[in-house]
């Protein structure tokens, strides 16, 4: 069930802004991958088939850990009873918002004798020592009531896309690289088609290599493979390259989020700690990488040892 909002806290920030949204219709490429890229962080419903040995623990006295499967419980897009799955919900709902920004933020609140998280968006909010500032676009001040909003960092949970993986800034420009291409023909091709006419001095065929040169050189950290599995353009060994490289992102990205959520329950005060096991590692991702250019392992069981 998917879980209510909590209609009756009275956050500080703003959490959307309508005027920033863009009207266009998301650019293709961008929208797979970042579907991609938060797609099973974690197992989805906390179940796997390829892992037998996945667990979720909360390492600490009962009533810390009740106050800690709270807090995750706030994170999630459905209530969950099972901390397995619970977890699983709330890692790969960061694993979103870092996808689609490149950080994941949110207001501390205390209400009701409990702790909530609220998220909101990245978008005009400036990081000071101390303290964060949050500009409010003049056409969404009449909904807001508000211009800015001046909140200390001691009430924000913030954290950035992993720096191996270019931090918020470098995924951010991979995210713009990827807008600046069409695969499926550029503006003026589009618009002469539809014309019925036929551009000149223009190889259609020439301009789909070289986008696809392009995405693969914006996106080689992270080894996407904009879900082409054909062996037009790569080798099946390349593909199978890939997929490893992608699913190491993603394991960096799933020990980044846990580390953060351990940090935020150190800062909080609860003495408890979440603990993941079973799934491959980013290190372990990196050594099938390894095993498999050296032809010491199958594809298959490369892919296997990989997946969540």
């Amino acid at each position: 069930m998917k879980r209510r909002p909590y209609r009756h806290l009275q956050p500080m920030v703003a959490n959307y802004f309508p005027s920033l949204s863009d009207p266009h219709p998301l650019n293709l490429n961008v929208h797979m991958f970042i579907e991609d890229v938060s797609l099973q962080v974690m197992p989805i419903g906390g179940r796997t088939e390829k892992h037998k040995g996945f667990e979720v623990i909360l390492e600490g006295e009962k009533d810390e850990c009740e106050h800690a499967a709270q807090l995750i419980g706030e994170i999630g897009t459905y209530d969950r009873y099972d901390l397995k799955e619970m977890v699983c919900d709330a890692i790969n709902e960061i694993a979103r918002h870092l996808a689609w920004e490149g950080c994941a933020v949110y207001e501390i609140i205390a209400a009701d004798d409990a702790t909530h998280l609220y998220s909101f968006t990245s978008k005009r909010l400036v990081r000071f020592p101390g303290w964060f500032l949050q500009f409010i676009p003049c056409k969404d001040r009449e909904l807001w009531k508000k211009k800015w909003v001046i909140i200390p960092a001691s009430k924000i949970w913030y954290f950035e896309m992993p720096s191996v993986l270019g931090g918020r800034r470098g995924y951010n420009g991979t995210l713009k690289k990827l807008k600046s291409f069409d695969h499926l023909a550029p503006a003026f091709w589009r618009q002469d088609l539809a014309r019925g006419e036929q551009s000149k001095n223009f190889d259609f065929q020439l301009y789909v290599k070289n986008t696809e040169i392009h995405f693969r050189r914006v996106t080689e950290k992270w080894g996407w493979n904009r879900r082409d599995w054909s062996q037009q353009w790569s080798a099946e060994f390349f593909n199978f390259y890939k997929l490893i490289t992608f699913r190491w992102a993603q394991a960096v990205m799933r020990e980044r989020i846990i580390a953060e959520i351990n940090r935020l329950f150190s800062r909080l005060g609860i003495a408890c700690e979440l603990q993941v096991s079973g799934l491959s590692t980013s290190t372990e991702i990196l050594q099938v990488r390894h095993e498999l250019q050296s032809g010491t392992i199958s594809f298959a069981k490369a892919s296997d040892r990989v997946s969540v």
